[in-house]
């Protein structure tokens, strides 16, 4: 292993060399009490050693090991034959610098999960070469989840993000990112965290773009995020049926004791409004609606699209076609819009939710699935489409058939099936989207 060290405002820094990147792991970019908000890390004593397994926020496999994963499609395809390692408030990021190169645009992902699971170094991109690769910086960021990330609609998680996202600002230039041209991406809760960001100005300047996977978009009234005083009952029995009804009690609890309750609780209320984040008066200040007819919201130029076996297939695709329809409306920053409809080899599942971070990340190796060539195909379109994004905004580049932005005149998504260079009309969307929903659902 050859190691490789940068300089940072922080401080020395040393990361694994490797082929054609440095691979930089487990840099925490924060610390934070429990319940508390997180404070940006501004220095270091010595040289900090990011050669080793970074560490996750605590979540489900932390807690239940002995269900672990038992019979569960997205453990199977993501996370088995590997081991990941926990802690609370573990507030890190990976790092992949391309090995020569400087002022390289930056690509930051935010994981998916539900707000309740995820980590750093998910098989399909913790470490990936694929934008390194196309001189682009990428960098994946943990946060909390679940109770110590929702708690009293406090929204830790999403200030967690945030703040990894002005550390990288800060400090990217030292690993050879431009901090003036950085894009985040999140798929699933990660681009329901990317809307949530998008819908505050806190990051005004800082983001020039965003790439949402399967959950981005105009938020319905139908899951609006509650409010503090909204959510309180919940919290109340979540605090009694931890035994704890008084605040400090419940705050100074076992971990386990804390996640088992809100766990238990959560699921007997069956509720999506207490399993994302809530409306804080910070970064989600007011109604995602009030804030958008406001106009509030971030307008920058987006990629945003659905699998057309998503578990919750029409409604996500409305979320991510309404926000295109209203940037076209109100002559706002382009959408490119895409539907990934790629049957994936190896089970009776098709382009189940979660399938698209095989193709936009590369790490197929890592797969137990027997890709084919068109497969790899389709993965190096896929990158090199959003590496144009990151860099300019724009997916388009030499080489690649042409990605029309959703207009009135055009209102097709670019389709990512390995077989055709086309566009799906939303029209044909809907089509496969209700089929999958009548007659072919994927995993949950």
């Amino acid at each position: 292993m050859n190691e490789y060290t940068v300089q940072t405002a922080c401080g020395a820094v040393k990361g694994i060399e490797r082929k054609d990147s440095v691979l930089f792991q487990g840099i925490r970019y924060a610390t934070a009490g429990r319940f508390e908000y997180p404070r940006p890390v501004t220095g270091w004593e010595g040289v900090y050693d990011a050669t080793k397994q970074a560490v996750n926020c605590v979540q489900y496999d932390t807690f239940r090991k002995e269900e672990k994963d038992k019979d569960n499609f997205y453990y199977d395809e993501f996370r088995k034959g590997y081991t990941f390692l926990y802690e609370e408030n573990a507030l890190t990021l990976n790092i992949v610098k391309p090995l020569q190169g400087e002022k390289c645009p930056v690509l930051v992902f935010i994981h998916g999960g539900g707000h309740e699971t995820g980590t750093v170094d998910e098989l399909p991109h913790g470490d990936t070469e694929e934008y390194a690769k196309r001189g682009i910086v990428f960098v994946s960021v943990g946060y909390r989840l679940n109770v110590f990330s929702l708690y009293r609609s406090k929204n830790f998680g999403l200030h967690d993000q945030m703040t990894a996202i002005r550390w990288v600002y800060d400090n990217i230039s030292s690993f050879g990112g431009d901090p003036e041209r950085i894009t985040i991406m999140g798929q699933s809760a990660g681009a329901m965290s990317v809307t949530d960001l998008l819908y505050s100005q806190a990051l005004k300047g800082i983001v020039k773009g965003a790439v949402m996977l399967s959950g981005g978009g105009m938020i319905p009234k139908l899951v609006r995020p509650y409010t503090e005083a909204e959510a309180e009952g919940f919290w109340s029995e979540v605090r009694s049926r931890a035994g704890a009804e008084r605040e400090e009690q419940f705050r100074a609890l076992p971990a386990d004791k804390i996640w088992e309750a809100w766990y238990q609780v959560s699921r007997e209320h069956n509720d999506m409004h207490y399993l994302q984040p809530g409306i804080d008066g910070s970064i989600i200040a007011d109604l995602p609606q009030n804030i958008r007819k406001r106009g509030e919201d971030l307008d920058v130029p987006l990629m945003i699209g659905v699998t057309s076996q998503d578990f919750m297939p029409y409604l996500i695709f409305e979320l991510a076609y309404g926000w295109a329809k209203r940037n076209v409306r109100e002559g706002r920053q382009p959408v490119y819009g895409f539907f990934f409809d790629r049957t994936l080899p190896g089970n009776k599942f098709k382009a189940y939710h979660a399938a698209d971070l095989w193709y936009f990340f590369g790490n197929m190796d890592k797969c137990w699935r027997p890709f084919e060539k068109t497969d790899y195909e389709l993965s190096a379109m896929m990158a090199d489409y959003t590496a144009n994004f990151v860099r300019s905004g724009d997916p388009n580049g030499q080489g690649l058939p042409e990605w029309k932005r959703i207009s009135k005149k055009h209102r097709g998504f670019r389709k990512f099936d390995g077989v055709s260079k086309g566009y799906a009309s939303p029209f044909e969307c809907r089509r496969k989207l209700w089929h999958t929903f009548l007659r072919d659902k994927g995993p949950m």
